[in-house]
């Protein structure tokens, strides 16, 4: 017996389905490399950033906190004290000029700011006096800020402890990415 030869040419239904199959398997496939990939990418910028923004803010902090000629703002010891939490912030007098100024760092909402202040009293407001100086009433210093400007940003906590030296726990945050930095500061006319 003899084979009739088909004059069909192409693929059966069967060829084509497992053709289909195996191009979306491998697209898939492709797609989740690829996602994986800007996935990988946008963690590594993350981190890349909050590490920069950690030297950025160890950098002023240090190079403020050691030219300092007072610390302004009372600080504890150690943070194991719930009665006496150690603050976010901190108020350096300026070591760095001969003007009685002050420089606070503080957080507002994730930033972390850098601010310089000079105090005086309303009757006199060419003598500058320190911070703590109250007038012959009883009345504080006004405050005169000089400027007040962005130092970094994606703080989540920062706290400063210790009295020479001054310990700081920095702790940043994007998206999911978390970045905890302590070091310690050594005031040198402290």
């Amino acid at each position: 017996m003899k084979k009739e030869k088909s004059d069909y040419k192409g693929f059966t239904l069967f060829e084509a389905l497992i053709a289909i199959t195996v191009g979306v398997t491998l697209l898939g496939l492709l797609l989740s490399i690829y996602v994986l990939s800007i996935k990988s990418m946008v963690s590594g910028q993350d981190r890349s950033e909050i590490t920069q923004d950690s030297r950025i803010i160890i950098e002023r902090l240090t190079r403020d906190i050691r030219q300092a000629r007072a610390i302004a703002t009372i600080l504890p010891i150690d943070t194991s004290d719930p009665e006496n939490p150690a603050p976010s912030e901190i108020e350096i007098q300026d070591g760095h000029i001969d003007a009685l100024q002050y420089i606070k760092y503080y957080v507002s909402g994730d930033e972390l700011r850098r601010e310089i202040a000079e105090y005086y009293f309303p009757s006199d407001s060419e003598i500058l006096v320190p911070i703590d100086a109250e007038d012959d009433f009883g009345n504080p210093a006004q405050k005169n800020i000089i400027s007040d400007n962005a130092v970094a940003s994606h703080i989540e906590s920062i706290i400063y402890y210790g009295n020479n030296p001054i310990y700081i726990d920095l702790t940043l945050k994007k998206a999911q990415t978390i970045h905890s930095t302590r070091t310690t500061v050594y005031g040198r006319n402290l």
